[in-house]
């Protein structure tokens, strides 16, 4: 039904001033879905001479959603490219709601213009996994000669789903270094399922640009244990000249798990400090799976640049640290940084084990060192 403030709108959409026309596409765009019985004159007005109108239909028609979708799909039909381009933009805003436009879509990745065909697959990208008949077309475009367009199927690839994950393999090669990144970028939102592109991304980690290396880092670690064969790879690239790649290259390792632990625990007598120390926080990522790192942990809090961060790993393990029970003592008389705090925790988290030491400690320590007992008794809770 139409109100009479719609109603209202509809018809200053006529108005021979195009400000008065804009406004009223303004308007119905900010009551978004209420205004859906304007769908049609907005249609119309995707085709209005002036461009200030179009782009504010186009909003419009974007806002009030799913029922915009029929109309925005005529429109797709024989219209000029302006419009077409404005209609997909519109498309795009509604996103998975927008399922029934697929298939003209699909006819749009064949625009002979560059920005319709990124614009089209923008839009299936918005859509979807509900978009996967156009998997093969966003594939063919990976050939494209434009890179933005072989950035945006990329991208689109790696929202509609698994079966891309070949082609996307194909694309860590291309020429372009920004369609490279999207690709590892594709396979990481895949995920698990993107466990056959490991080797590609193994390959990937070598590549002479940095944002390239660091992506196919994140991505092994976004695949997580089916890419155990990675690991000597991403070991490797705790070395790499590029921080960020350095750091994902942890956090993969990490996210990968348990097998990931006697390569971590290689790489603790690292002669870097700073590889050290990514490999004792991929280990607290780990968490207990990590507990055979437990006595090279223990090492670690001896070392000043790693004590801190081997004392989160041993609170993560819980426990099974519970060997660590009188170095994490001895960590937590420390007054100075956070180790005190960190090890006081980690001493909570192993439990009943902690328990006599930290009664001890109550006993014999100083002030410090008697609150930071406390707490950790406090953490352990009953069993204490």
């Amino acid at each position: 039904m139409t109100t009479p403030e719609v109603e209202r709108l509809i018809q200053r959409l006529k108005d021979k001033d195009a400000g008065v026309r804009r406004s009223a596409a303004e308007a119905l765009g900010r009551l978004g879905p209420d205004a859906k019985s304007a769908v049609g004159a907005l249609a119309r007005a995707l085709r209005d001479e002036d461009k200030n109108v179009v782009f504010d239909a186009a909003f419009a028609l974007g806002r009030i959603g799913a029922a915009s979708v029929p109309a925005l799909v005529d429109t797709l039909q024989g219209s000029d490219r302006s419009v077409r381009r404005r209609a997909i933009e519109a498309i795009r805003m509604i996103g998975r709601e927008a399922v029934a436009a697929v298939p003209v879509l699909i006819h749009e990745l064949k625009d002979t213009a560059g920005d319709i065909r990124c614009h089209a697959a923008e839009a299936l990208r918005k859509i979807g996994k509900q978009a996967r008949q156009a998997i093969p077309a966003l594939v063919e475009l990976l050939k494209d000669p434009k890179v933005d367009v072989r950035r945006a199927a990329a991208d689109a690839l790696g929202d509609i789903g698994a079966d891309a994950v070949p082609a996307l393999c194909q694309a860590l090669r291309d020429d372009d270094p920004n369609v490279r990144f999207d690709a590892a970028f594709a396979l990481g939102k895949i995920g698990k399922d993107a466990s056959s592109a490991v080797p590609a991304l193994i390959d990937a980690l070598e590549n002479d640009v940095e944002n390239v290396r660091f992506m196919a880092a994140e991505t092994l670690g976004n695949i997580g244990a089916a890419a155990e064969v990675g690991v000597p790879a991403l070991t490797k690239a705790l070395k790499d000249s590029d921080i960020q790649v350095r750091a994902a290259a942890a956090k993969s390792l990490g996210r990968i798990g348990r097998v990931a632990v006697p390569a971590l625990v290689s790489t603790l007598r690292d002669a870097d400090a700073r590889v050290r120390r990514r490999a004792v926080v991929a280990l607290g990522q780990i968490g207990p799976e990590a507990r055979d790192a437990v006595p090279w942990l223990i090492e670690a809090l001896r070392d000043d640049s790693l004590c801190t961060q081997a004392a989160e790993a041993l609170r993560n393990i819980g426990r099974d640290a519970r060997s660590a029970v009188p170095a994490l003592i001895e960590a937590m008389k420390d007054e100075k940084g956070d180790v005190s705090r960190v090890a006081s925790e980690a001493l909570g988290s192993i439990g009943a084990e902690a328990v006599p030491h930290l009664v001890k400690a109550l006993e014999t320590g100083n002030a410090h060192t008697r609150r930071r007992a406390v707490a950790a008794l406090r953490t352990v809770g009953p069993e204490a």
